[in-house]
């Protein structure tokens, strides 16, 4: 993730989340892999 998210921010500088932050979904800390349910993002083209 810390190689991905530079490039697709790179790749794509318009790239911004779909929904507010506070809708961002997170995984229990219980899951096996920590992290978000879903990241919905969206660009301008």
């Amino acid at each position: 993730m810390g190689v991905a998210i530079p490039a697709l921010v790179n790749r794509f500088p318009t790239l911004r989340l779909a929904v507010p932050a506070e809708e961002v979904g997170l995984r229990p800390e219980t899951a096996d892999i920590y992290g978000v349910k879903s990241l919905p993002v969206t660009w301008d083209v």
